[in-house]
C-alpha cells in the first residue's frame, strides 16, 4: 500500500500529533495520504466517496471511527486500520506504541484482510431510507429507565417472544463486545456468522439472549401498555439515532449486502485480544 486515506473524528491535541506522525512518515517512504475531518461525525448521514487511487483507510481515534468510517463509504471496498486514541480499541490494531512498526507493515504489505458482516435496518414509517450498522442496531425507550416498551419480536414472520423491557441490542459478531456485552450479551467470535438479540432490562425471568443465523430476519414492533400511551422508541445505528418507530409500526433487520474490510496487523487471535482488552478495564 501506498496512498491512504486518513480520517480523524475530532481534531484534538492529540489527533493532531498522531496525524502528522502518519502523514510524515508514509510521506518520506515514498507514498501519498489525504487528510479527511468531515467523514464521520455523528450527525452525517451522507455517503462517502473514495477516490480510485485510494488503497486504506486509517482512522484516528477510537472504535466509534473505525464504525463510523463503515458505516458511511459505500463506493469502494476498501481496507480500514483504526489508530486508537481512545479507550479499549477493540477495532484497532495500531496503537500510539506500535505507530511507526504499524505503518512499515502497511507499507510493504504485510498484514491481513479481515472481512465483517454489517445490518441494515428498515422502518415501516420510512421505508425509502436503509441505513447501516458494524456494531449493532438498538431498539430502546426514549426515556431510558422512565418509560418501559411493550416490545415484539418476530424471526422470519414467526413471533419470537413479547414483553416489557427498555429495549433490544440486535448485534453483529464484531458488535458483540460493544453495548451487547454491557447488557450481558454473548461475546462472540468476530468471524462468526451470526445476528445476536439481547433484550435490555427486561420485566421478565426467563428472557435470555439469542444467536440467530445471519440469513434470518427480524421484525421488531412496539405497542402501547395502556390506552392513553403513545409508545414511541429510538432506533439508533451504532450509537447514533437515524429513526424513530412508533406504535404498531415495525422494524425489519437483515443482514446488510454490504460487507466492512479491516486490516489485521497484530498476529494475535481473537480469544488473545479479548484477554488482553478486558485487563485494561
Amino acid at each position: 500500500m501506498k496512498n491512504f486515506l486518513i480520517v480523524a473524528r475530532s481534531f484534538s491535541d492529540l489527533h493532531e500529533e498522531y496525524v502528522g506522525i502518519i502523514t510524515d512518515y508514509i510521506k518520506s517512504k515514498g507514498g501519498m495520504c489525504i487528510l479527511d475531518l468531515a467523514t464521520c461525525p455523528d450527525s452525517s448521514e451522507a455517503e462517502v466517496t473514495v477516490d480510485d487511487n485510494i488503497e486504506c483507510i486509517i482512522t484516528v481515534g477510537g472504535d466509534g471511527t473505525v464504525v463510523r468510517v463503515a458505516q458511511n463509504v459505500t463506493n469502494r471496498k476498501i481496507p480500514i486500520v483504526g489508530l486508537n486514541c481512545g479507550h479499549l480499541g477493540y477495532l484497532c490494531d495500531m496503537t500510539v506504541d506500535n505507530v511507526i512498526h504499524c505503518l512499515d507493515q502497511l507499507l510493504s504489505d504485510n498484514y491481513k484482510i479481515d472481512e465483517r458482516m454489517m445490518l441494515e435496518g428498515e422502518c415501516s414509517n420510512d421505508s425509502a431510507n436503509t441505513f447501516r450498522a458494524l456494531n449493532d442496531i438498538v431498539v430502546a425507550s426514549e426515556a431510558a429507565g422512565l418509560y418501559v416498551l411493550n416490545l415484539t419480536v418476530k424471526v422470519n414472520g414467526i413471533q419470537l417472544y413479547s414483553h416489557n423491557c427498555d429495549g433490544l441490542i440486535v448485534s453483529t459478531p464484531t458488535g458483540s463486545t460493544a453495548y451487547n456485552l454491557s447488557a450481558n450479551g454473548p461475546i462472540v467470535s468476530p468471524h462468526a456468522d451470526c445476528i445476536i438479540l439481547t433484550p435490555i432490562n427486561p420485566h421478565t425471568l426467563n428472557s435470555r439472549s439469542i444467536i440467530l443465523s445471519s440469513n434470518d430476519e427480524v421484525e421488531v414492533s412496539i405497542s402501547a401498555r395502556h390506552e392513553e400511551d403513545n409508545a414511541k422508541a429510538n432506533v439508533i445505528y451504532d450509537g447514533t439515532l437515524r429513526q424513530v418507530l412508533l406504535n404498531e409500526e415495525t422494524l425489519k433487520i437483515y443482514r446488510s449486502k454490504t460487507t466492512s474490510y479491516m486490516v489485521m496487523l497484530e498476529n494475535v487471535n481473537f480469544l488473545e485480544r479479548i484477554r488482553a482488552r478486558m485487563q485494561e478495564i
